[in-house]
């Protein structure tokens, strides 16, 4: 089955909301110290070069909603993470100078008129200390509504990881040329 048709295909219906969706917002997590310090542009794409890209590409999407499950537009979606071999897009990381030039390391998205918002992105990897997970911030003009992770499922980390407050969880599946997750923010 093609990409697009998967997608287009599992529609608004297959959008699964966490167990606390509805009466409970999405819990926040720490900004980490990679926060982008450049502009972080609108762009669905943080795939630069998919011919010379270090790891696997993965289409993320999902919605934003208030915590009365109503869809919210012109929010804006900001994620980063880094790239194939765990290094980030930041000066403050070492051997940044090596980071892959074919991964945009971080990018935005603006919500639609029903609260959706989709990425192309790369699956996340591990990297010294770290389980792999994508960072994820969501804004409302110039107001910050939340800051968390989202983790793969099954791989949130030990040691003191496991001591922390819930960690969100997404569970790529495959798809042609990449994998495809969801997750719904309630803010």
């Amino acid at each position: 089955m093609k990409r697009r048709t998967f997608i287009q295909g599992i529609g608004i219906a297959a959008i699964t909301f966490p167990a606390w969706a509805s009466d409970r917002k999405t819990p926040s997590q720490q900004e980490g110290p990679f926060y982008p310090v450049k502009e972080i542009p609108v762009r669905k794409s943080l795939i630069l070069d998919a011919n010379s890209l270090v790891g696997e590409v993965m289409n993320l999407q999902g919605k934003v909603l208030d915590s009365n499950g109503k869809a919210l537009a012109g929010i804006k979606v900001e994620i980063w993470q880094c790239d194939g071999v765990g290094l980030y897009d930041h000066p403050r990381q070492a051997d940044t100078e090596k980071f892959d030039p074919a991964f945009g390391g971080y990018g935005a998205a603006i919500t639609d008129t029903t609260g959706n918002y989709e990425f192309e992105t790369l699956y996340p990897v591990p990297y010294t200390g770290r389980p792999p997970h994508i960072h994820v911030k969501l804004w409302d003009g110039s107001k910050e509504l939340l800051t968390t992770q989202l983790y793969l499922q099954g791989q949130t980390g030990g040691g003191w990881f496991s001591k922390e407050r819930e960690r969100l969880q997404i569970a790529p599946q495959p798809i042609e040329n990449g994998t495809f997750a969801q997750f719904s923010f309630v803010v």
